[in-house]
């Protein structure tokens, strides 16, 4: 059991959002008022010490003892996820934070009735770092690539869902323009959501299927999120894109008819929804029935249509299995770590 130091340190972390210990959003402390005891105790101390003096060594030996056992106790009694702590939500950072934080808004506001806790959202300012948040176990619940959500259902993070429809790599064109096959790249530009992304790595894989490598027959441009590469599209910047269906139904009706796709013969399992592995499975299962509840509300229709996610499937074996060679491409992009 940590001391009281190191977990009122933790408690700062947490509070600062700089706690890097696995779990540390589904666990925390409610250390305030122990901490405002813990400080009593620990005064206590010092003045029944004084009062006996420092003669008697013996006996202010045992009380400090047993006043400063106290204090820890005090200062670190650890309380397992308080009833209305809030559940943090996050979320790959596919688009810009504002078009997330929006999409996601009638999902948040739905789980916070149902659970009867406030639920925060969160995303990252690229995949990089919204992995780094799932290796590190800072979160209560993850929407995040089916790649990364593989890699924590393996590492002890629990499946809830995942979108039903298939994840499927495509070249986002311009209307009308000169590209109309895979080799018309020769030589061009191509915009990139992320080099970590699903679609990146199985769309990389499948122009070099066909004899284009990247760097060498096409130049890669590196764009912060799907939506920037698509817009970089139709503005006529670039000469495609690497995407998924998914973020060109989310864009704006004027990008969308600018383009056409190209599409690649590589399947995968959409977003998944993952539970941190250090909630309690009661907990679990209400997340899980509380999703499915979303889907089957009013709010939920309009959801899953205006996205394009259509629904929730099972979260299966199969579906992790089907991402491990992903998840080897992506794990020697990540700083060499594991």
């Amino acid at each position: 059991m940590p001391n009281g130091l190191a977990l009122l340190r933790r408690h700062i972390g947490r509070e600062r959002g700089t706690d890097d210990s696995p779990g540390a959003a589904s666990l925390r402390y409610t250390c305030q008022p122990k901490l405002k005891y813990g400080m009593f105790v620990v005064g206590m101390t010092a003045v029944i010490c004084f009062a006996l003096g420092w003669e008697n060594r013996m006996l202010t030996n045992w009380v400090s003892r047993v006043m400063l056992t106290l204090g820890i106790l005090a200062f670190g009694t650890p309380v397992a996820l308080a009833e209305d702590a809030p559940i943090k939500l996050i979320i790959l950072p596919y688009a810009n934070t504002v078009s997330i934080m929006k999409v996601h808004q009638p999902l948040r506001l739905f789980l916070q009735e149902r659970l009867g806790r406030p639920v925060e959202m969160f995303t990252s300012a690229d995949f990089s770092g919204h992995f780094d948040q799932i290796r590190q176990g800072n979160f209560d619940v993850a929407i995040t690539g089916p790649h990364f959500g593989a890699w924590a259902v393996d590492n002890g993070h629990k499946p809830l869902l995942r979108y039903s429809p298939t994840l499927t790599p495509v070249l986002a064109i311009a209307k009308g323009g000169e590209v109309k096959k895979v080799a018309d790249l020769k030589g061009r530009t191509v915009a990139l959501s992320n080099r970590i992304s699903t679609s990146s790595l199985a769309g990389e894989k499948w122009l070099a299927d066909q004899g284009m490598i990247a760097g060498r027959d096409y130049v890669v441009r590196a764009s912060p999120t799907h939506t920037a590469a698509i817009m970089a599209v139709s503005m006529g910047e670039v000469d495609a894109a690497i995407t998924t269906h998914t973020p060109i139904h989310q864009a704006p009706e004027d990008v969308r008819n600018k383009l056409t796709v190209l599409e690649s013969p590589y399947h995968a399992p959409h977003l998944f929804t993952i539970a941190n592995g250090h909630l309690d499975p009661a907990m679990i299962a209400s997340l899980r029935e509380a999703l499915l509840r979303f889907e089957a509300s009013e709010a939920g229709k309009t959801f899953f249509n205006e996205t394009g996610y259509k629904g929730y499937a099972p979260l299966t074996p199969e579906d992790v299995e089907s991402m491990r060679p992903i998840v080897a491409l992506f794990l020697p992009h990540i700083d060499g770590k594991p």
